[in-house]
C-alpha cells in the first residue's frame, strides 16, 4: 500500500502486509455484525457527535486569492478544501459500524480506509487516480458536480459552460500526460450518477509500451486539475497556505494498492479522517473564472453532507 499526505509524496514509505484476508461481501458483514453484538457502542458516538462547520470566510479568501490568479493569468482553475470538524474521535466499534454501512455503498464508489496509531482515514470515493492490468493502464477525468438537490434550478452538466470548462481542463491535462505510456483513447464526457450528486466524468485508456514503475506513475499523475491545479506549472505546494486547510493530510491524496502486475490508485476523496483528538470530513471544489461563492458553498456543503450520510453520522 502507498497512502501518502496530499503534499508529501517522497517520503512516505510503502506499507508491506504481513497477513491477507480476503472476504466475500456477506463474511465480512457476518464478522462486523457479530464483533458489535459483542461491544456495544459508547456514550456519546460519533454518530451524535455535533460538528463545526467551515468558515464562510475562510472559503470567501479562498475564492479570492485563487480568482486573483486567475486574473492574472498565472493559472486557470485551483481546488480549495475545507472542513468540517468534531472533537468526537473514532472507536473500534464506530469504525466497525462506518464499515457496515459502507458496505451498501453503489458500485461507483470505492470503499477503502486505513488507521494506525490513532489516526485514521475511512470513505467511499467515486474517483481513481489510475488502474493497471494485463498491460492496460486507465483513468478519469472526474471534474463537474452538480447536486442532486439542483437538478429543477439547473441544466444539465453537458450544458454547462462553467462545468465544462472546469472538466475540459483536466481532460486536456491528461491527455497530455498520458502519452508517454503508450496511445491514449477517451470515452466522455458523460455524467456519473451518485446517491446525492451528478458529476462529469471521462474515461482515458492506455495500451501500455511497457509496465509503468506503480509510484512513478503516481508522482506523474498526482494531483491532476480535479484536485490540484490548472496549469501544472503553476505547482500546487501555495494552497495549503489557504485558510481552512489546516490537518488536510490524506484528503485527496493517492491511496494505492500495488501487486507485482497490477495496481488501483483511488483518489481519496469523500471520506472522514481522525485522529486522537478529532475528526474532520472535507470538500473541495474547482475554481475557475466564472465560479459563484453561493453555488460553490452549498456544492461544498453537499459533498460532505453525502459522506455523513453513507457512514451513517447524524446529517
Amino acid at each position: 500500500m502507498f497512502c501518502p499526505d496530499f503534499y508529501e509524496q517522497d517520503s512516505h514509505p510503502l506499507w508491506w502486509g504481513t497477513a491477507q484476508n480476503t472476504l466475500s461481501t456477506q463474511e465480512l458483514q457476518s464478522l462486523l455484525e457479530n464483533y458489535l453484538a459483542g461491544n456495544p457502542r459508547p456514550e456519546g458516538p460519533l454518530s451524535k457527535a455535533q460538528w463545526s462547520e467551515p468558515a464562510e470566510s475562510d472559503f470567501q479568501k479562498d475564492l479570492e486569492v485563487i480568482q486573483g490568479k486567475i486574473a492574472k493569468n498565472e493559472i486557470q482553475k485551483a481546488v480549495p478544501v475545507i472542513f468540517a470538524r468534531s472533537s468526537q474521535t473514532v472507536t473500534a466499534t464506530e469504525r466497525a459500524q462506518m464499515i457496515l454501512n459502507l458496505l451498501s455503498a453503489p458500485e461507483t464508489l470505492y470503499v477503502f480506509g486505513f488507521w494506525q496509531k490513532g489516526q485514521g482515514i475511512l470513505g467511499a470515493t467515486p474517483e481513481t487516480l489510475f488502474s493497471y492490468e494485463q498491460g492496460f493502464l486507465q483513468t478519469m477525468a472526474l471534474a463537474g458536480t452538480c447536486p442532486k438537490s439542483d437538478k429543477g434550478e439547473r441544466q444539465s452538466l453537458l450544458l454547462d459552460e462553467k462545468e465544462m470548462q472546469e472538466h475540459h481542463l483536466v481532460v486536456e491535462d491528461l491527455s497530455q500526460r498520458l502519452k508517454k505510456w503508450g496511445d491514449v483513447q477517451s470515452q466522455g464526457p458523460m455524467i456519473l450518477e451518485l446517491p446525492t450528486l451528478f458529476h462529469l466524468k471521462t474515461d482515458f485508456q492506455v495500451k501500455c509500451n511497457r509496465r509503468p514503475d506503480f509510484r512513478e506513475l503516481v508522482m506523474e499523475l498526482h494531483p491532476t486539475p480535479a484536485l490540484g491545479v490548472a496549469p501544472r506549472a503553476a505547482g500546487y505546494g501555495w494552497m495549503q497556505d489557504l485558510p481552512g486547510q489546516e490537518g488536510r493530510r490524506g484528503y485527496g491524496a493517492p491511496f494505492a494498492f500495488f501487486g507485482a502486475e497490477e495496481a488501483l490508485c483511488l483518489v481519496a476523496i469523500r471520506n472522514l479522517q481522525w485522529s486522537t483528538n478529532e475528526s474532520m470530513i472535507g470538500s473541495g471544489c474547482g475554481i475557475v473564472a466564472a465560479s459563484e461563492f453561493s453555488r460553490e458553498w452549498r456544492e461544498l456543503f453537499q459533498k460532505r453532507l453525502s459522506v455523513r450520510k453513507i457512514l451513517g453520522l447524524n446529517v
